[in-house]
């Protein structure tokens, strides 16, 4: 379909996708605005500028920084799968609403988590309700371009909705864990399913581990892979380096985090899809040398 900046599911989805990079700039200044009025830092060059002292656990600080994480989890899947979920011509007032709801719920996660705590499900709520938008925004984008014919740029879409799917579904994995052990990062979590806080379980913060990976190269895909696609690839290569990109992440979670083996079985998934994003990086500057 055919899109302008004039068309309302356009400007809603620019309108909160400015909201949400605003709401991200504030936790940044959340969490140094709270690092100056406790005098608490995690540099000393600062606690020395500063006169206040080094220390690395302060509770309302990393429950900040927690929150803060949260949404670096959760928003940029947002802007990709919303952005995708556009090109689909959804009705206006559906998406509209879609993007709402979403901006809204991490609004709410922010302030029941970080600023005025409150006990579950409260965040629990402001959680889910989003990613339930952003599961289905994602479903949508691969149920609408999985049926065409796959030139360059629905492949690129449809794999990168399933990235975007599959870091909410490391969110999810990391939650559910903690509920089957018990063990929780928030007091208020403990208390309301019965378990402890701890914060150094070795199968919660392996899924973490895993997380972060993902949040370290799938993000690096969705640029690479877009501008890569303007290079006009050969579609059935580009297509199978989409393809096997998706796949390698697919198995680093599986045997990282789900089925742990190894090495060098981590190994051989990470640096598959790491030399895929290296090649496309390459030939993106190589297309594009004549403009440095």
């Amino acid at each position: 379909m055919q899109l302008t900046l004039t068309s309302p599911v356009v400007q809603s989805y620019i309108v909160y996708s400015a909201v949400l990079a605003l709401k991200l700039l504030f936790m940044s200044a959340l969490t140094a605005a709270t690092r100056l009025t406790k005098g608490i830092y995690a540099n000393p060059e600062d606690a020395k500028t500063l006169g206040g002292k080094v220390k690395y656990d302060d509770a309302r600080i990393e429950r900040i920084r927690r929150a803060h994480l949260n949404d670096l989890e959760n928003i940029p899947a947002f802007w990709v799968l919303a952005a995708l979920y556009v090109t689909t011509g959804p009705v206006a007032a559906w998406a509209t609403l879609l993007f709402r709801i979403f901006t809204l719920g991490r609004i709410i996660h922010t302030v029941v988590y970080a600023i005025i705590p409150l006990p579950q499900p409260a965040r629990g709520l402001a959680f889910g309700i989003p990613m339930l938008t952003l599961f289905y925004m994602g479903s949508q984008v691969i149920l609408y371009y999985i049926t065409l014919s796959n030139p360059v740029l629905q492949s690129y879409i449809v794999y990168s909705a399933m990235l975007a799917l599959k870091l909410l579904f490391l969110s999810s994995l990391t939650s559910l864990t903690r509920l089957a052990k018990g063990v929780f990062a928030n007091p208020e979590d403990a208390k309301t399913f019965g378990g402890k806080v701890k914060y150094d379980d070795a199968s919660v913060e392996r899924i973490r581990r895993a997380h972060l990976n993902d949040l370290e190269n799938i993000p690096a895909f969705w640029v690479l892979g877009a501008l890569y696609v303007t290079t006009g690839p050969y579609e059935l290569f580009a297509t199978f380096l989409f393809r096997i990109f998706t796949l390698s992440r697919i198995m680093h979670t599986l045997v990282y985090a789900i089925y742990p083996l190894p090495q060098p079985a981590r190994r051989i998934a990470y640096r598959t899809s790491l030399l895929i994003l290296c090649y496309m990086g390459v030939q993106v500057t190589i297309y594009y040398a004549t403009a440095m």
